[in-house]
């Protein structure tokens, strides 16, 4: 169990990623729900991207013990995702 749920120097759980993910997932589908006119496929791919890898990256930065990095990685997918969504809605405002 410690494999899937932790996260340490060796390594990441796969519930960590699959959070990350869930994390875009629900930031994307939220974009989609305020703004009618987004594409819901595009939001989905950014904003799953962007949580897993502000996630990832956002560990190797700062938390000394297991509960610090999940909780910093949780925050930074969060900010990445959402900043991801604010950039995409500006492109697209912009196109049309």
């Amino acid at each position: 169990m410690e494999t899937l749920f932790g996260i340490s120097q060796n390594g990441i759980g796969m519930l960590v990623w699959l959070l990350w993910a869930l994390i875009g997932a629900f930031e994307a589908l939220l974009a989609a729900r305020m703004s009618q006119k987004r594409n819901l496929v595009a939001d989905l791919v950014t904003g799953v991207i962007a949580g897993v890898l502000g996630g990832y990256f956002s560990i190797h930065f700062a938390g000394d013990s297991p509960v610090q990095r999940f909780l910093i990685s949780v925050m930074g997918a969060v900010f990445l995702a959402a900043a991801a969504m604010w950039i995409m809605g500006r492109l697209l405002r912009r196109r049309r």
